[in-house]
């Protein structure tokens, strides 16, 4: 509800209407009765005859000049709550935040400017001050006192409603505070509730007045609403950066997405947007160029008429440094040309370090990528401990017999609680049915005697359906798949499909399992109406694996061009997938995906033993190295409600890369392993959330005033703000009696009532 000045009509609704000498409303009401009759009693007769009409006419007159002398008589008074001068605080918060910048109002005038126009300028801050002990702040996250307009800056990256008004009740305690005047969009991106500190407020009878600044709808703008990509990558990789993307005003227009390295345009596509309103996710594919921390920028075509230009570009970080190689081993059961070609495929690739284990013969094997003369020199890894150094296992035609149980629990416990990657490559045992590799596999093992006869056979050539030459289909899901990718472009890609040889020879599984992927299948041969999976993928534990069911990629490079490298191509990303996945010893996360100048850095590093175990008695420190290259070092504390979690949090104070390197020494005393450390980096950008929904939100701030007892304003209304805040009742407002008689109006309307009754008099000849 609105409050100002009661008048007489508002006391008689209200109940606040009163005579100073104490005549009750109702016996004035009796009086004009009286009053009324004696002056029809003085008209029954009259020195000229007069119509009726007439008559009731002059009677009416001389009545209400009576009426109107004996109201003035009584000294009619309104009693009302109002303030006390000068005796009393307001609170005057004032958005300060980006989103007030925004020229959303007539003749392009930004927020803030009308803002202070209104409050300064037109003098509504001074007309409140006539009354009230005036304190005014900014807001956007943080809240700050300012003694002047020159102090506001429309720079806050987030606006938080409900940590201004609980700032201000901090400051002002204790102080006889009358009310707290909210200018602002409305545009609250924190996770805080403010009507609950509003509601706080109005059981203390401490209104708060809210004045709303903005369009609620912005007819015009293309914005980006989040961005999503891989924030590590090895070299050569392809990612894909997904854009989400709103608009207001440009249904059906194309415009074009472009990302930018520095001054080079890496990758550019025309979408077409949708309906409006309504958010759109857009994939862009890039390959890095270069081996380091490199910052992107996004940007959406700026389009004609568009009200906000801030939100259509966006920076983020991705990681193309150096890395370590990725540790995979590869045990084989024969030679054969798939394992030399995978070999040859992974030798160039710093990224990748593939240790082999070949058998050759009986009881004779043959290592290959070793680093360390001990490296399997007793073969198949003894212990968790050193299988679990490696992050990938490739099987390749190799028999059941080769493992012991141990080996084969080993095997499930380095996929499911380790968190490495499985692959099977080729024809599989038929002894491993019901074993943990079974478990592990993304398709279900059948023995060959309940396949079909057509099926039946393995990987062989000839005749036979299962070892005849066939081209691999694609599904739907291997076309999107960045495993199978060998163009950024979907056409291109395709083609290059079409392109490669074919394959010979399928090893025939059964179905495949609930929540695995199937990304290559055969194009004719079927097991119970399904499509012989080829390549398959799934999750497992903390894992994941995959079954490759061919052992014919090879002629994808023995049958094209020696410049041709897609056989590498796909094997790389096929292994990498397999073994980026696994965590190492310390993993280093962030709170959020990207970091805006003022937010709160929080880290959280995972740190596991040899053994892969959460270890809860290790000491880490954190330096941070922040884009003015400043080195701050930092000790992180356990979680104690989280096994082998640390915490340290810290301000972003610049814009730019931070890095970040966390040194672990465990309880042991072991810090001499390269696993004792751990980099990590992220990039503080510009902010996109106050010009993301950053519209009026006029309903936010009517609830807030509603709640508090105060009222709601927009900008343009806002002149009338210092009258009801005066008379709108808070906690140290005074009773005063206001007086009715004394009016102006008043006395103009009785020389008129004198001035008719003089005219009309004579007009009819009475004395």
């Amino acid at each position: 509800m609105a409050y100002s000045q009661p008048n007489f009509l508002t006391a008689l609704d209200d109940g606040t209407f009163t005579f100073a000498y104490g005549i009750s409303p109702w016996l004035f009401t009796l009086l004009v009765v009286f009053i009324t009759i004696g002056v029809w009693f003085s008209y029954r007769k009259t020195t000229r005859q007069l119509s009726t009409p007439w008559k009731a006419f002059f009677i009416g007159i001389r009545s209400s000049v009576l009426v109107l002398l004996l109201f003035c008589l009584l000294r009619p008074v309104v009693t009302s709550l109002q303030v006390s001068p000068q005796e009393t605080y307001l609170a005057v918060l004032i958005d300060d935040s980006q989103s007030m910048s925004i020229a959303d109002l007539p003749d392009g005038q930004t927020r803030q400017a009308a803002v202070e126009e209104q409050l300064y300028e037109n003098g509504l801050l001074d007309e409140l001050s006539e009354s009230f002990q005036i304190r005014t702040f900014r807001f956007d996250n943080q809240t700050q006192r300012i003694a002047g307009i020159e102090e506001l800056s429309e720079e806050g990256t987030a606006s938080s409603i409900d940590q201004a008004l609980s700032y201000v009740d901090d400051q002002l305690n204790g102080l006889p505070l009358g009310g707290i005047i909210l200018v602002s969009d409305g545009a609250d991106n924190s996770d805080d509730d403010p009507l609950a500190t509003a509601q706080d407020f109005g059981a203390r009878q401490i209104p708060v007045f809210t004045i709303g600044v903005g369009q609620e709808d912005i007819p015009q703008d293309i914005g980006i609403v989040d961005v999503s990509a891989a924030k590590t990558v090895l070299k050569g990789s392809v990612f894909n950066v997904q854009v989400a993307v709103n608009h207001q005003g440009y249904e059906g227009q194309e415009v074009e997405l472009s990302i930018m390295d520095g001054d080079t345009q890496v990758v550019s596509d025309v979408v077409i947007l949708g309906p409006e309103g309504v958010t759109r996710r857009f994939e862009l594919e890039i390959t890095p160029e270069r081996p380091d921390l490199i910052v992107y920028e996004l940007n959406v075509e700026l389009q004609t008429g568009e009200i906000i230009d801030k939100n259509n570009s966006y920076s983020f970080l991705v990681d193309n440094t150096e890395k370590e190689a990725l540790d995979i081993l590869y045990l084989e059961g024969h030679p054969r040309n798939e394992y030399k070609f995978i070999r040859r495929a992974v030798s160039g690739d710093n990224s990748l370090h593939l240790a082999t284990y070949l058998q050759t013969g009986p009881e004779k094997y043959y290592r290959q990528g070793i680093e360390s003369a001990t490296e399997l020199s007793s073969g198949f890894p003894e212990d968790r401990e050193e299988l679990f150094e490696y992050e990938a296992i490739v099987l390749g035609d190799i028999e059941f017999d080769f493992f012991d149980a141990d080996q084969l629990q080993m095997l499930e416990d380095f996929v499911a609680e380790r968190g490495g990657g499985f692959l099977m490559s080729g024809m599989v045992d038929e002894e491993f049915i019901g074993s943990p590799i079974a478990d592990i596999l993304p398709i279900t093992l059948v023995e060959e005697s309940f396949l079909p006869a057509h099926l039946r056979g393995g990987i062989r050539r000839g005749d036979h359906p299962t070892g005849e030459l066939f081209y691999p289909r694609l599904t739907r899901n291997g076309e999107f798949s960045p495993l199978l990718r060998l163009s950024a472009d979907d056409s291109e890609n395709q083609a290059l499909w079409r392109q490669l040889p074919e394959l010979q020879g399928t090893y025939v599984t059964g179905r495949i399992k609930p929540g695995a992927e199937v990304l290559l299948e055969h194009p004719l041969l079927q097991y119970q109406n399904q499509a012989l999976p080829l390549l398959a993928s799934q999750r497992y534990g903390s894992g994941r694996s995959m079954s490759l069911t061919t052992a014919s990629t090879w002629r994808w490079q023995m049958m094209l061009p020696a410049a041709d490298e897609s056989h590498e191509t796909l094997w790389r990303q096929i292994l990498r997938w397999l073994a980026v996945s696994a965590p190492e010893r310390i993993t280093i996360e962030f709170d959020r995906e990207f970091y805006n100048v003022g937010d709160e850095v929080n880290v959280r590093a995972v740190v596991l033993n040899k053994e892969y175990e959460a270890d809860n008695d290790a000491t880490l420190w954190m330096q941070t190295s922040n884009p003015l290259e400043e080195l701050i070092d930092a000790p992180m504390e356990w979680d104690i409600e989280e096994d082998g979690v640390y915490r340290a949090n810290f301000i972003a104070e610049e814009e730019g890369v931070y890095s970040l390197l966390v040194d672990v020494a465990s309880a042991a005393g072991e810090t001499n392993d390269s696993s004792a450390e751990k980099t990590a980096a992220f990039v503080v950008t510009p902010s996109l959330r106050e010009y993301t929904n950053a519209e009026l939100d006029s309903g936010l701030l009517a609830r807030i005033a509603e709640v508090s007892g105060g009222s709601y304003f927009n900008l343009a209304a806002a002149s009338e703000l210092a009258n009801t805040i005066e008379f709108t009742p808070n906690a140290y407002s005074r009773e005063v009696q206001i007086d009715l008689w004394d009016r102006p109006w008043l006395l103009a309307l009785l020389i008129l009532l004198l001035c008719v009754d003089w005219v009309s008099r004579r007009t009819k000849g009475l004395s």
